[in-house]
């Protein structure tokens, strides 16, 4: 099943599941000598690798509306015109591909539960204790950081406002 890129264009679009468009990913990867495969492969990475932008904010300044997709656009402050998406943040995205093509999986789950069952009288009940669920990077993704640092802030000094 091929997946269906929704490109954000600045606009705030609700659907939008991406920065970068396949082509653009093929050229990044190209112009280091890497090749990505298949664009059904490349879209459905790009799609993972907007999923994993989304858990590295906060990012500065406010979402462009309330019903967009993704984090990008942004406005320095509310009321304020869309920033469009910077060249750096689909820049940051096909470098995830890269990052997926050398380590796989961009997220992992360390999810650690105890699983508990009693019995009385033909009555069986089973449940999970434990920790939650908790999401956090693979490996790192030293080039991806240097190219978010300008929109991150991680001191409090900007604002999440969604």
């Amino acid at each position: 099943m091929a997946i269906t890129l929704v490109i954000e264009d600045g606009t705030g679009k609700p659907n939008a599941n991406s920065y970068a468009t396949v082509d653009e990913a093929k050229a990044y990867a190209e112009s280091r000598g890497v090749t990505l495969g298949s664009d059904d492969s490349i879209a459905a990475n790009l799609v993972l690798a907007a999923d994993f932008m989304e858990t590295t904010g906060p990012y500065k300044g406010f979402v462009y509306n309330d019903m967009q997709g993704l984090e990008f656009p942004r406005r320095e402050r509310a009321g304020g015109p869309s920033l469009g998406i910077p060249e750096k943040v689909k820049k940051a995205q096909c470098q995830l591909l890269l990052d997926i093509k050398e380590s796989g999986a961009l997220l992992t789950s360390n999810r650690q539960f105890a699983l508990k069952r009693r019995k009385l009288e033909g009555l069986e009940q089973e449940w999970a204790v434990g920790s939650y669920a908790a999401y956090k990077p693979k490996a790192a993704h030293p080039l991806y950081d240097h190219l978010m640092s300008g929109f991150t802030t991680y001191a409090g000094g900007g604002y999440l406002i969604r």
